[in-house]
């Protein structure tokens, strides 16, 4: 076991409890609760949906309180704790998490104190469930597919989402990142008691582990509480899969879907040739904010308000995926003009022709971006997670810094590494 080390900048210090297992301490004095995060990583492929299942089936009950009654009632008694679950994602892995939020020692009244009470209701409902005949009782398992299957198909009805995911998942048939961190319904079938007990096993058995604090209380005060978390034997983690290298465009396809509905939906992906450890990284987020990632961006002024193309436009970019997407809700009859001003408007990042105040704006609203997560206790465990898990330094003053220094000719050069690859058109069918 390795000792503790310390990331000043970022606040959390860290210690790494075994291979694949580690705690991060961030000393908080700015509010007035503590806030609790264990986060398991996984491969994200075939079977997401039924990993998504094992935290929700975890908060329906534990030993000591089997019942969702029993929750609510326990969680009043720890001056009013609230308990959650979220699934995310980052490139080629999936994310489950638990969170737990409740008062600071130091808020409550005489000598009244939550800490250790809460940390350990914390760890029973991860590590001690509530079991029928040694697996997840049959009408817990039912309740949560059903609840995650409305899950699923309710991305069918944010048309906007869909075409995107639609999209990712034509561009990269066979990369990891086209799976969604929610699953397919099909996979829910596959879900029993026996499956999702024996998933939530190898969740605290052998998944990477990651868990984050941040409180008003002593770093030494705090870890001897939060280490039962990781269970009585924490051994190494199993091996993630290799990390799938980033990909280039051949050339530019074309692909049209159709579905019951009015608006239509534009997507086009791009790829960056750029992922977070390359010197060129925090560049193309500054073009990815110049061309379509914040309301003042071109993409919006040009195609949405000058020419009135579509509805509505965005971009985002990832480094975890080498992945730029451009989203634009349009008139089915506007499809061609509005591909062809948004691809413009790529070349116009390619010659540098952005004017030096678009450049400054796009400057500083990463800087208002980043100071927001700095103020975030949630936002800063998210941030150092996904630092970590694409090996970025997990410090958000550095990127700040490193943001703050990126020049034009910077952009530019970015800019000229992105190469379009599919224009995915989802519009309504014709009567």
């Amino acid at each position: 076991m390795s000792g503790p080390s310390s990331n000043s900048i970022s606040g959390f210090e860290t210690r790494e409890i075994s291979q694949g297992r580690s705690l991060h301490i961030r000393r908080e004095d700015r509010r007035k609760t503590s806030r609790l995060r264990l986060s398991w990583v996984t491969d994200l492929g075939p079977g997401a949906a039924l990993n998504c299942l094992v935290p929700s089936c975890l908060l329906r009950g534990t030993v000591s309180h089997p019942t969702l009654r029993d929750i609510s009632r326990r969680s009043e008694e720890l001056w009013g704790l609230g308990v959650g679950t979220s699934i995310d994602r980052c490139g080629q892995r999936q994310i489950l998490s638990i969170q737990a939020e409740f008062p600071e020692d130091s808020r409550l009244p005489g000598e009244e104190k939550v800490l250790a009470d809460a940390v350990e209701f914390f760890r029973e409902l991860i590590h001690q469930p509530h079991l029928v005949a040694g697996k997840f009782p049959e009408e817990t398992v039912e309740t949560e597919i059903a609840q995650h299957r409305r899950s699923i198909e309710g991305r069918l009805d944010n048309k906007r989402s869909w075409a995107l995911q639609r999209c990712v998942e034509e561009t990269c048939p066979d990369e990891p990142w086209r799976f969604h961190e929610y699953g397919s319904v099909e996979e829910l079938a596959g879900a029993t008691s026996e499956t999702i007990t024996g998933l939530w096993h190898d969740a605290i058995d052998s998944c990477h582990q990651f868990v984050h604090f941040s409180g008003d209380v002593d770093r030494s005060m705090v870890e001897p509480i939060l280490m039962p978390l990781f269970g009585e034997e924490s051994g190494p983690a199993k091996a993630l899969s290799e990390r799938f290298p980033l990909r280039g465009s051949a050339q530019m396809r074309q692909m049209e879907e159709r579905f019951q509905g009015q608006q239509a939906n534009l997507v086009i992906s791009l790829r960056t040739n750029t992922g977070h450890e390359d010197p060129l990284h925090e560049a193309m987020l500054i073009t990815n904010g110049i061309l379509g990632g914040f309301p003042h961006s071109r993409l919006f002024s040009q195609v949405r308000e000058k020419q009135s193309l579509c509805y509505s436009i965005g971009s985002h970019v990832e480094g975890s995926n080498g992945l730029m997407c451009i989203s634009a809700g349009i008139d089915g009859d506007s499809t061609e003009r509005a591909r062809d001003s948004i691809l413009e408007q790529i070349e116009v990042m390619k010659r540098g022709e952005f004017s030096a105040e678009e450049l400054q704006m796009t400057l500083n609203a990463w800087e208002s971006r980043l100071r927001m997560i700095q103020d975030s206790p949630a936002s800063l465990a998210e941030f150092d997670l996904i630092s970590r898990l694409v090996d970025r330094q997990p410090s958000v003053e550095a990127l700040r810094e490193k943001v703050a220094t990126v020049t034009r000719d910077e952009v530019v050069e970015a800019a000229n590494r992105l190469q379009p690859d599919l224009v995915y058109l989802l519009t309504p069918e014709e009567n």
